[in-house]
């Protein structure tokens, strides 16, 4: 299509799950939207060479959109702050519409220091930022503890013993769904657990999106982002929100969030 012929979507073709990179790939062929795919090596610093002479559109690991982010030439095909996409900044803007707001936030050493837990205990525990430097589970103390100094031991660029935490008691969480957002509204959505176990089923009810855009209304990390959102009790709270140009889309929609950031990265020109 002749509206989207100075924008490109590249997308890492390695280490990207085989569904989401075919149907990012249909849904950019279907709408006229170049395509370009590239093999990024893990823990590189160097970006491959590609065409550059269009606007880009970053999808791919934390490596390429790392190195996206850091050259000027690509940044705006990165929706993404590394100020705004924090459990603690989330905590401060929607209060108690966030699972964590009642967690603590601390360092692992922190943690540590303050020992205030038998071996036993159990603690929900996950990065405050965005790193994905390791998933949100529930550990016992002890486990923590060995975690701890195993990291003392072990330089790890993306996890160390000053890294931020979030910790809190383990929760009850039924329903957990996934929400591709542009402009303040959901574009596309999934649920992908079900009991703490991996379910994907495209879309999600209305009252998840009522709730999702009304959390938008008071406050968004970006025009364009990933929020996760759960069914706790009776009540639903937001888990985190993520940067798109990283973040798996499970059942949602694919031709829907490629086309609505793609009309809005043209906005944005």
């Amino acid at each position: 299509m002749e509206k989207y012929k100075h924008i490109q979507w590249v997308v890492q073709r390695n280490l990207t799950s085989q569904a989401d990179f075919e149907g990012m790939k249909n849904a950019c062929e279907k709408i006229g939207v170049p395509f370009i795919a590239l093999d990024i090596i893990p823990f590189t610093s160097e970006l491959p060479q590609f065409d550059r002479s269009r606007r880009s559109i970053i999808y791919g690991s934390t490596t390429f959109n790392a190195l996206a982010y850091e050259d000027e030439s690509l940044r705006e095909g990165i929706f993404f702050d590394t100020q705004k996409f924090s459990i603690e900044n989330y905590n401060g803007q929607w209060g108690r519409h966030m699972l964590n707001y009642e967690a603590g936030i601390c360092t692992f050493r922190e943690l540590m220091e303050n020992r205030q837990y038998p071996g036993d205990k159990l603690l929900f525990i996950r990065p405050d930022d965005d790193s994905k430097s390791f998933a949100g589970e529930t550990k016992r103390f002890d486990e923590i503890e060995g975690w701890f100094n195993m990291l003392i031991e072990v330089e790890n660029s993306t996890l160390s013993s000053e890294s931020k935490i979030v910790v809190s008691e383990p929760y009850n969480i039924q329903y957990e769904w996934r929400l591709s957002i542009v402009n303040k509204k959901v574009v596309a959505a999934s649920k992908y657990r079900e009991y703490f176990k991996l379910r994907k089923e495209e879309g999600c009810p209305s009252a998840v999106v009522a709730f999702a855009e009304k959390r938008c209304l008071e406050y968004t990390p970006h025009n364009v982002f990933v929020m996760d959102v759960c069914l706790c009790g009776d009540e639903y709270l937001i888990v985190e929100c993520g940067c798109m140009n990283g973040a798996g889309f499970y059942k949602g929609n694919i031709e829907s969030i490629i086309s609505n950031v793609s009309d809005y990265f043209i906005s944005i020109a």
